[in-house]
């Protein structure tokens, strides 16, 4: 089958082409089935379901088969199929040059050639004022994203930080802080599982904890999301403790949990661990680690434990260089980096949570984050308080959340209050396009 008939398929069953949006690819990718795609925005547009009975039904001699590959690899190998049809089609003017029209045909291939650098090109050169049409555009398919309730970056599995964040974007660094068993990395192996039941392939390089650990906490942590369970018809999830003692729970059940997450769930996790704790990960092997895995998400837990590029005598000015490198990677390959570190012991105060001013060794972290959270897990009362005390697009927010980690439990107490947006009230953008109309009307006579 083609790419174009493969992301088809699994825009239906996602039901939703938010990804394909969020790309940057267009119903123009699509020569063969312009028609289908075409459906299928307008549906998500007007807010009408997209599923695959709705859509045999429009499209009956369409073959919807599913791919094994995941969304992002298979709208990148659209991409280049695009890339590689309109590059033919340029080569294509040589066999209409003549003696008489070769300089012409000169000037309409250069012209060509720059409007396919200007498309498929990893490198963007662009005139803000002039070149409005394609931000334009982006900002249709972004509105049309949040019309449809979901979100531009990539979901938190938290409300409120997708409300302050609009989930985790490309590019910027999130910086959680947290004392010793707060909760912190749990906050991160919560994100991570979002993530990863989002489609995308998430790095998690952790120096501290374990393969094994790891590995139960993710499976407790999925087994404890409504979607996954409904699937499996489980009743509760797989509990941390039991999974790390190797008792307490049904083992064939685990198994068949194990064989629906490799075949359901799109996204993964690729975790790195020290094997061996004198050799520590180096930010140069986790920019490695990024590329060769095609990672669309890094967590860092925590930074104090990586090896700096350059041995220095102060330990701020290795944590600086190591905080300067992981936030080049995130820049330069497009991608959300979330970046931990300890809570200085004095500077938090008896059951307070972490602020921005409470980054442990170093300040580096906290002056180049767009984002710090700090988190602070309160044990007799089951709560894991959220603060929110740097914002470089929104403001300072604190909120619960009712938090077992032992069963995965996760459940917010509070919904998120007001909101970053322009009023926009239907009636007045009317009365005001009919104004504009009119004034057109008049200019022209």
């Amino acid at each position: 089958m083609s790419v174009e008939a493969l992301v088809i398929a699994e825009l239906v069953h996602a039901g939703s082409p938010r990804k394909m949006f969020l790309e940057g690819i267009t119903k123009e990718y699509f020569e063969m089935h312009e028609e289908e795609v075409e459906w299928i925005i307008d549906q998500y547009e007007r807010r009408k379901a997209i599923t695959p009975r709705r859509f045999k039904q429009q499209f009956p001699d369409f073959d919807l088969v599913r791919s094994q590959e995941r969304m992002p690899d298979l709208l990148e190998e659209l991409k280049q199929e695009r890339a590689f049809i309109s590059v033919n089609a340029a080569f294509d003017i040589g066999s209409s040059v003549t003696v008489e029209n070769s300089l012409e045909k000169l000037v309409e291939f250069m012209e060509i050639g720059k409007q396919i650098l200007h498309e498929h090109t990893p490198v963007s050169d662009v005139d803000l004022k002039s070149d409005w049409q394609g931000h334009y555009e982006e900002m249709k398919r972004l509105q049309a994203i949040r019309e449809a309730g979901e979100e531009i970056g990539i979901p938190t599995g938290f409300k409120h930080l997708d409300h302050h964040w609009g989930g985790l974007q490309g590019g910027n660094l999130y910086v959680p802080l947290g004392r010793p068993g707060d909760g912190k990395s749990y906050f991160l192996a919560k994100l991570a599982v979002s993530a990863m039941l989002d489609g995308r392939r998430v790095g998690f390089f952790s120096p501290e904890m374990n393969e094994f650990q790891h590995r139960c906490r993710i499976s407790t942590l999925l087994s404890a999301d409504k979607w996954v369970q409904e699937s499996l018809g489980l009743q509760h999830s797989f509990r941390n403790r039991s999974l790390m003692d190797g008792r307490g729970f049904h083992i064939k059940r685990y198994r068949r949990f194990l064989e629906w997450v490799e075949e359901e769930v799109k996204g993964s996790i690729v975790l790195f661990t020290n094997k061996w704790r004198r050799r520590r990960m180096s930010p140069s092997f986790i920019e490695a680690k990024v590329e060769e895995h095609g990672l669309e998400m890094l967590i860092v837990d925590p930074i104090y434990k990586l090896r700096p590029p350059n041995r220095r005598q102060l330990r701020h000015e290795e944590l600086g260089e190591i905080t300067d490198y992981i936030q080049g990677i995130g820049e330069s390959f497009n991608i959300p980096v979330i970046l931990t570190n300890q809570a200085g012991r004095a500077l938090v105060g008896a059951g307070k949570v972490p602020g921005k001013d409470s980054s442990h060794g170093s300040d580096a972290p906290i002056q180049e984050a767009d984002y710090v959270v700090g988190v602070k897990y309160y044990d007799d009362e089951g709560l894991l308080t959220i603060k929110g005390t740097k914002s470089r697009f929104g403001k300072q927010f604190t909120f619960d959340v009712k938090f077992n980690p032992n069963t995965g439990y996760l459940e917010e107490t509070t919904d998120p209050e007001g909101d970053y947006y322009n009023g926009y009230d239907e009636g007045k953008a009317e009365a005001l396009l009919r104004q504009m109309e009119a004034e057109n009307e008049q200019e022209g006579q």
